[in-house]
């Protein structure tokens, strides 16, 4: 059973993890506002980079969309210069997409600003408090991509 303490402390960490998502939610809206894209494009196009590329199968997956929703947003991406789509070696019907480096330097320009906070952030941690909190990231991305990859074999 959890002590009081633990249970004000996991409410607090829950109040402080929403709000860090909803700061970077909008920082995130501001970007694409900068360069002309919608939140859930700058979102997908994230979710792209970090992968390296993707089926379009795959992307919609990531992007918890429909195979049709994704084709319009790897459209709006290809359109706008951040992607390109490429024969998929092992599979004729499909494609690859890949995120066009190029296009990411004004991107990452624009976030350099909040990763620097982040780092400052940080700073007072030693490596052992970093790797718990890299721990604690791990563990809850890899949480949330279990719960997507249910719902969607629920389906």
């Amino acid at each position: 059973m959890s002590s009081p303490k633990r249970l004000e402390l996991m409410e607090s960490l829950n109040r402080e993890v929403r709000r860090f998502i909803a700061g970077a939610l909008l920082f995130n809206l501001e970007v694409a506002d900068e360069v002309g894209l919608n939140g859930t494009d700058m979102q997908c196009l994230n979710l792209l980079e970090l992968q390296g590329q993707a089926t379009p199968g795959e992307f919609a997956r990531w992007a918890l969309l429909t195979t049709g929703g994704a084709t319009v947003v790897l459209d709006r991406l290809e359109e706008a210069g951040y992607l390109r789509r490429a024969p998929n070696p092992q599979d004729r019907r499909s494609s690859i997409v890949r995120p066009v480096p190029a296009k990411f330097r004004k991107l990452h320009a624009l976030y350099r600003s909040r990763g620097q906070a982040l780092a400052r952030a940080l700073s007072p941690y030693n490596e052992r408090e970093l790797r718990v909190i890299l721990d604690f990231f791990h563990r809850a991305n890899n949480r949330r991509e279990e719960t997507e990859r249910a719902a969607v074999g629920a389906i």
